[in-house]
């Protein structure tokens, strides 16, 4: 058996990934890491067949693009207003829904 541990890349459109943030953003009572934003991205793509360098064992990171694409989405939330950035930028906390 050979391992897989390269990073995923995931084909979705930016508005899609901001359309998943979104919906885990509101699933969340007040408090989510970037972390586990990454692993529910990454579950829907993986169910929905989105996803490219998958295997038997698979990694659990994004590829730098999509991981920078991602990271921005957040960043975008956060100067809206609704979300701040809190426990030295590891935790994101909801302001507003």
């Amino acid at each position: 058996m050979t391992t897989n541990n390269k990073p995923i890349e995931v084909k979705y459109s930016d508005s899609k990934l901001r359309i998943l943030v979104e919906e885990y953003i509101t699933m969340q009572k007040q408090e989510f890491t970037f972390k586990d934003l990454c692993s529910y991205v990454l579950y829907w793509a993986k169910e929905e067949g989105k996803t490219v360098n998958t295997g038997l064992y698979e990694s659990n990171e994004f590829d730098t693009a999509d991981g920078d694409c991602l990271a921005r989405i957040p960043e975008k939330i956060k100067q809206e207003g609704r979300i701040v950035v809190a426990d030295n930028n590891t935790i994101f906390l909801k302001t507003k829904e």
